[in-house]
């Protein structure tokens, strides 16, 4: 492979878990980890990484299959990846978190031992107003702001704002946990090997990338999420089209020139009004407007 030459994306489910479940790239794993919550490396020494499938109870579980699960004693992380947005993909996460909870409490002898569990999600696309790279939400009073001692903990990385603000800088100005994530987003040889500089966890993980673009079988699988996400897009892409186009014969049909409607607000909202008539999906209408969901609920109520 030459140094211009593309890799598969890390962020993409296959790749992320050939890295992650990688045994010699136990170190990013856990400088990742570390970085994300605060967990001391010296206390992620004991790391044990966990069947993906622990979530699942029989066999009507065959799709609770979580990204990867670890274990430290009796404290569990559930990271998660999602490429992408939709109604929904919290609500997935969630049900993983609260079905591995409830398996711990199940197993444990008494509640004191069955464990506490911390997610990490890694979100590809920006959701939340204000710009950062990792958020932490806990359970907290609503006006004394006093924190539920016993308070799941969730995390989310926010890797689309890191490759928009640091795909283009200066390796010397990234930090640690910067650089990890651009390994993740990096789309050449090259990049990969100057994100990683001299740093040997970096370059191990460099290196299975280069691996894992070569590897027939995860390439198969890449290009089948690829594809999925393809054909997913072009379908909300086409109704968004066809609702505008209504929108414009029906504003025709009453006598409404071109324009009447002012500010990207109104424009969305017309084309989710539209969305609905033809009868689509609310999910889909959501992601093609990025209207929010209480807005679009009070169009259909």
């Amino acid at each position: 492979m030459k140094d211009d030459e593309k890799l598969l994306l890390g962020v993409y489910d296959c790749m992320f878990k050939g890295i992650m479940l990688d045994p010699n790239n136990e170190d990013y794993l856990k400088d990742l980890i570390s970085c994300i919550t605060g967990i001391s490396v010296s206390e992620l020494e004991n790391m044990k990484i966990e069947n993906s499938e622990y979530i699942i109870n029989n066999k009507n579980d065959k799709n609770m299959r979580s990204d990867i699960i670890v274990s430290i004693g009796n404290k569990y992380i559930n990271i998660e990846l999602n490429k992408e947005y939709y109604d929904g993909v919290f609500d997935k996460s969630n049900a993983y978190f609260y079905r591995l909870s409830d398996n711990l409490y199940k197993r444990g002898k008494s509640y004191l031992e069955s464990g506490k569990i911390i997610q990490i999600n890694f979100n590809d696309f920006y959701y939340f107003e204000n710009n950062q790279e990792i958020y932490k939400f806990v359970y907290k009073e609503d006006t004394t702001n006093e924190i539920l001692k016993e308070s799941e903990i969730k995390y989310h990385v926010n890797l689309a704002y890191i490759h928009d603000t640091c795909y283009n800088k200066s390796v010397k100005s990234l930090s640690k946990f910067e650089r990890y994530c651009l390994l993740l987003m990096a789309e050449t040889k090259e990049f990969a090997r100057t994100i990683a500089g001299d740093d040997k966890i970096m370059k191990k993980v460099s290196k299975r990338l280069e691996e894992l673009s070569n590897d027939e079988e995860i390439m198969g699988l890449y290009d089948a999420e690829v594809e999925a996400e393809k054909i997913r897009r072009t379908q909300i892409d086409g109704a968004k089209i066809k609702a505008m186009a209504e929108g414009r014969a029906e504003g025709k049909a009453e006598g409404i020139a071109e324009g009447k409607i002012e500010g990207a607000k109104e424009k969305e909202l017309e084309i989710a009004k539209n969305m609905l008539k033809m009868g689509l999906d609310k999910n889909i209408i959501l992601e093609a407007t990025k209207l929010s969901n209480n807005e679009i609920e009070e169009l259909i109520n």
